[in-house]
């Protein structure tokens, strides 16, 4: 929403800072989530949750540092290795 007055620049970088924010905590609010049915459900310890974290952070940085051309990779992976569709 572009406030009255306000610089069309300014707006648009306020709409970003904005839509980063709520990637972000979707992405926490998932990490979470998926730590507690670990924990919860699978029993996992703190010390694999640690290393899950480890590894989840690896990938994730590989995604975001280039090395991973498209989520549709890691899609690709789950249904080939693991039989599992994500949509």
């Amino acid at each position: 929403m572009r406030k009255r007055n306000m610089n069309p620049a300014l707006a648009r970088m306020t709409r970003i800072v904005e839509q980063n924010r709520l990637i972000a905590a979707a992405g926490q609010a998932n990490m979470i989530i998926s730590l507690m049915v670990l924990h919860d459900k699978f029993d996992f310890t703190p010390d694999q949750l640690d290393k899950f974290l480890t590894e989840y952070k690896k990938q994730l940085d590989a995604y975001n540092e280039g090395y991973i051309e498209d989520v549709n990779d890691f899609r690709n992976v789950m249904k080939e290795e693991c039989g599992i569709e994500i949509m």
